[in-house]
């Protein structure tokens, strides 16, 4: 048989499923080494976006701070403005509710008018 003998070719297959398997490690480590960048990049691209977000959300919440102290302001205003609406009659209709005239004579008549235009 020569040079393919048995333990030859044992050894022989045993090295090629070795080579087979080095080769398949190396692809699977050079693609997670390409995986590891991808990953790198996308978490400094992440990092990035959080800054910014959380210099967004400090001007939101100043500019609310903001809205928040004119609408007190506001507010303060409007109470100030406001009328005060009395609804007790004056003294005028209150003096002319006491007119009576005690009968349809010119003379009582005239006197209630009188009394009216005091």
């Amino acid at each position: 048989m020569g040079i393919f003998s048995k333990p030859f070719l044992y050894a022989l297959c045993v090295c090629g499923f070795l080579a087979i398997s080095l080769i398949g490690t190396g692809l699977k480590i050079s693609s997670l080494a390409a995986a590891n960048e991808i990953l790198k990049d996308s978490n400094k691209e992440l990092t990035k976006k959080a800054d910014e977000l959380t210099t967004h959300k400090a001007t939101l919440k100043a500019n609310l701070a903001n809205c928040d102290a004119a609408l007190a302001s506001q507010s303060e205003a409007i109470k100030a403005s406001m009328v005060k609406v009395d609804n007790a009659p004056s003294k005028e209709a209150e003096r002319i509710k006491k007119i009576y005239v005690k009968d349809k004579s010119c003379e009582a008549e005239l006197k209630a008018y009188k009394e009216l235009f005091k």
